[in-house]
């Protein structure tokens, strides 16, 4: 088997795509994951989002999740295809877009640090992801995975996007999605032999479904005497993208409290190591090390005087470290982002009007703006088999889950 695989993709029929298919729950509010629900019986929604779910059993839950998915095949909203294939994938806001392509990864390749990430595993998550995978015996979304630029590739991949595609919808998350089956065998194999010669992809959306599904397969393995390397689950979804079109946006955060300090005093206290310039607009980072800062209907920049201590280790060049260890930690007393519920953290999709709407509600008491994690440090924190700090990385756009599913049968 090649690195990366074709495979028979479980997939909406062109006129229920856009309804079957989800973005990730991050981008909708409650009124529009109900409104969705209603009006699109077979949205993915009704699996991961169930009506009711405070007042059943997990176990009441899952039975109706597997019977939902069920349904949806035998009254053919979605059909698997009889060839194996490529999937190339577009997504496209107003003013970027990027094209990769969906096939299979052997999880050995996850395990050998071929495929490696950059964001650290909570167990209740992965455990979560593992039940839903094991449930409904598929995986629904790919796991979002960035791979070297290669010209050869890319020129590939623009040839095949000629042509009209199978797909093409704007979705809840206000991009446009289109897609193109590929499955002739002469650009199947170019395509599995050009992927061949990259030895290293990198996790950018999916960590803790990628653990769940290794745990999957182990899982499996323990239960088939017969077990020989190649069944199904030992394959896991990828929607694959070039380093180059993968965009990162700012991770901003919120903080309940001044620990309590008076405004001035606050303010005062982060002069000792910042300095502090008032803005006349929303201050939105364009160079690390620099931070913006909402209080009390004021927006601040605030840039590190100083270069960061040489003992700090690896976080020297990860501004979400340089503003917990100079400002949230000392000054706001927060301890571990992971388990302090003082601190939030809101997407950069969102602008920065939603930090000011945190705060003037009193939902939050200060906002700060952060510049975006750089796609090079995603990597070397990954090449070092080191963690990020948990909401370092925004990755957007993002494939929507249930555009192609990849079953275990």
């Amino acid at each position: 088997m090649h690195f990366i695989n074709p495979f028979k993709g479980l997939r909406p029929v062109e006129e229920k795509a856009s309804s079957v298919s989800i973005p990730s729950t991050d981008h909708l509010s409650q009124k529009i994951i109900i409104n969705h629900k209603k009006n699109n019986p077979w949205s993915y929604l009704n699996i991961f989002n169930p009506d009711n779910q405070n007042s059943k059993s997990q176990k009441e839950i899952d039975a109706k999740a597997k019977e939902q998915f069920e349904s949806m095949k035998n009254n053919s909203v979605i059909i698997k295809d009889s060839t194996k294939s490529f999937y190339i994938y577009k997504i496209s806001t107003k003013n970027h877009s990027q094209v990769g392509i969906i096939g299979t990864a052997k999880l050995s390749a996850y395990d050998n640090l071929h495929i490696r990430g950059h964001e650290e595993i909570y167990f209740e998550r992965s455990q979560k992801r593992f039940d839903q995978i094991n449930n409904l015996n598929a995986q629904i979304g790919p796991i979002y995975v960035i791979y070297p630029d290669n010209a050869k590739l890319t020129e590939l991949i623009d040839r095949q996007i000629t042509s009209k595609p199978k797909y093409s919808f704007d979705a809840l998350d206000e991009c446009q999605h289109e897609l193109w089956v590929v499955n002739k065998e002469d650009i199947v194999l170019k395509i599995s032999e050009l992927f061949n010669t990259i030895n290293r992809i990198y996790i950018a959306d999916g960590h803790h479904r990628i653990e769940a599904l290794s745990k999957m397969s182990e899982f499996r393995k323990h239960k088939n005497p017969n077990h020989t390397g190649q069944e199904p689950y030992n394959y896991f979804m990828v929607a694959i993208f070039p380093k180059s079109q993968a965009r990162i946006l700012d991770y901003n955060r919120l903080v309940k409290d001044l620990y309590g300090y008076s405004a001035n005093d606050f303010i005062k206290q982060i002069k000792k190591k910042f300095i502090v310039e008032k803005q006349s607009s929303p201050y939105k980072p364009n160079e690390s090390k620099t931070f913006g800062m909402y209080l009390d209907k004021k927006w601040y920049s605030i840039k590190l005087k100083n270069n960061p201590e040489e003992n700090l280790f690896h976080i020297i060049n990860l501004d979400i470290n340089l503003l917990h260890y100079y400002l949230l930690e000392p000054i706001l007393g927060i301890g571990d982002p992971r388990y302090d519920n003082r601190i939030d953290f809101i997407a950069g999709f969102h602008r920065l009007g939603s930090i000011e709407r945190k705060v003037d509600s009193g939902e939050a008491r200060v906002g700060f703006s952060l510049f975006a994690t750089q796609m090079e440090d995603v990597i070397s924190f990954a090449d070092k088999k080191l963690t990020m700090p948990p909401k370092s990385t925004w990755f957007d756009p993002k494939p929507l889950d249930g555009l192609v599913a990849y079953d275990f049968e």
